[in-house]
């Protein structure tokens, strides 16, 4: 207990010596909805104001369907903006209603853009259906795999579909492993997993034990992928903890770090009302 209490004042004094930003902090809405053609930061949190209010996050998804947000993405865009969102619950991904009654563009536009919004910029989930994601171009072997380049389509009668990558988001930013053919389905033996962290960039750091949680920030001293260990330095002081790389920007501390670094991904969680 005495050896626990004193790696917990040891975390705690580290992340105490890293800079904090003064940022308005919001709560993320029970069931998110879009109220027009972008889904906002408002939309998201509504206590949300000023320019903050108005940042674009996504595309809103068509009547009927739900837009799926990477949650660590959307923390890094409502930072940038001024923003504290700590993301207690820890989840990974935001689903986000489309708002009833909101105003469409005339038929043929309409038709266009639910084309357009099926390349998964932001993860739109198609209707249950027999569909899988299939790339959209030929992507050379190191090539990142971008939102824009899969699109839900049939699978081809003779695919061998052994792990089929159906979540976007599980497949978007990892690279390909050999030349990936146009039309071909999105399967995990062809993608391995890509850098979440990068040298010298800006990452938070968070820390959480027994309802107590604190986000920091330092700069990482290397690359690191999800779940890998990541050393992050306080650019003021020098002082330097290790930690592990949570998403894009983000890494944790302490429960956290063991539990991510032992499996490599954390608990899939969503905000939605269902």
């Amino acid at each position: 207990m005495r050896s626990r209490l004193f790696l917990l004042a040891s975390v705690i004094a580290a992340l105490l010596a890293f800079p904090v930003g003064a940022r308005e902090v919001v709560e993320l809405a029970p069931a998110p909805v879009s109220h027009g053609d972008k889904i906002t930061l408002a939309d998201l949190f509504p206590a949300a104001s000023g320019a903050a209010a108005d940042q674009i996050v996504a595309p809103a998804p068509p009547p009927g369907q739900v837009a799926v947000l990477d949650a660590g993405r959307v923390q890094a865009l409502a930072a940038r903006a001024g923003l504290q969102w700590d993301n207690a619950p820890g989840l990974l991904r935001i689903q986000v209603e489309a708002g009833v009654g909101v105003e469409r563009p005339s038929p043929n536009a309409a038709h266009r853009k639910a084309k357009a919004m099926a390349t998964v910029s932001e993860a739109v989930v198609p209707s249950p259906s027999r569909q899988v994601l299939l790339y959209a171009r030929n992507i050379p072997t190191g090539d990142a795999i971008a939102p824009e380049d899969l699109v839900w389509g049939d699978a081809p009668p003779s695919a061998y579909l052994s792990a089929p990558l159906n979540d976007p988001d599980s497949a978007a930013g990892r690279i390909a492993r050999h030349p990936l053919r146009a039309g071909a389905p999105v399967v995990a033996r062809d993608l391995v997993g890509a850098k979440v962290i990068h040298r010298d960039e800006v990452v938070f750091v968070t820390f959480q034990d027994d309802g107590m949680s604190l986000t920091l920030q330092g700069r990482a001293i290397a690359d690191a992928s999800l779940g890998e260990p990541v050393q992050v330095m306080n650019p003021t002081s020098k002082k330097i903890i290790e930690a592990v790389a949570s998403g894009p920007g983000h890494a944790v501390v302490g429960p956290q770090a063991e539990t991510l670094r032992s499996t490599g991904t954390a608990p899939f969680r969503t905000a939605s009302n269902r």
